[in-house]
């Protein structure tokens, strides 16, 4: 694992190898066995994103628990890369399809500490995640660019990670994605006694996807 940047200097740092890219190809291919064996498909979780151009695929971590359990893992490492005492708050799998983008936005108060892990490519090409260099206070709205902010591009193979602050930092991607499809996790953290700590294990949004989401038992 090597850290490029300095994440509390600048709000985000590249982890490049968070984890092996077979660790990183295995758990899309996890996922993907366990949504057959329950009988379903990817396509099964296709639906619009605000974020995106596209439907978008989508597997939270409150209903596949494996999910769940790797963000639990990784607690104690990106407790350490952050310096701050962490506790998890939510993640989700998400697919993009070919063209597609993730209009620039800043998040909600539980993604204090957030992570974004590319899993695949299918055809190998780096699609970027841009971040800007503008604080901001809070979740923002989705638009299409950074307009005049500065902003840098991160590409990341397979394995690869970019630890942001979410609430603080714009980011998105704003060039198309070059593959048929790519696949990604994406990891939420909050400070213990900080004061998002309310959002740990993030009940609130566990609640609110119950009421939308039923019979999704993989």
């Amino acid at each position: 694992m090597r850290i490029e940047g300095n994440y509390k200097d600048d709000g985000y740092a590249t982890i490049r190898g968070l984890i092996p890219p077979e660790v990183a190809a295995n758990l899309f291919r996890q996922i993907e066995l366990d949504l057959s064996a329950a009988g379903k498909s990817f396509d099964t979780f296709a639906k619009p994103h605000p974020l995106s151009k596209k439907q978008t695929i989508d597997i939270s971590g409150h209903f596949y628990r494996p999910l769940t359990t790797f963000l639990w893992g990784l607690t104690p490492i990106v407790s350490e890369l952050t310096g701050a005492d962490l506790l998890p708050s939510y993640d989700y799998f998400r697919i993009y399809g070919k063209d597609d983008i993730c209009r620039v936005h800043s998040d909600r108060p539980s993604c204090e500490h957030s992570v974004s892990l590319t899993l695949v490519y299918s055809d190998g090409v780096p699609w970027p995640l841009e971040v800007g260099s503008v604080p901001v206070k809070g979740e923002g709205p989705c638009v299409d660019d950074f307009g005049d902010e500065p902003f840098t591009a991160v590409e990341m193979q397979p394995g690869d990670a970019v630890l942001y602050r979410g609430i603080d930092l714009r980011h998105g991607r704003m060039t198309p994605n070059p593959n048929q499809w790519s696949a990604h996790l994406f990891l939420f953290w909050v400070e213990r006694g900080g004061p998002f700590e309310q959002h740990a294990f993030d009940e609130q949004r566990l609640r609110s996807e119950l009421k939308r989401v039923s019979n999704l038992d993989v």
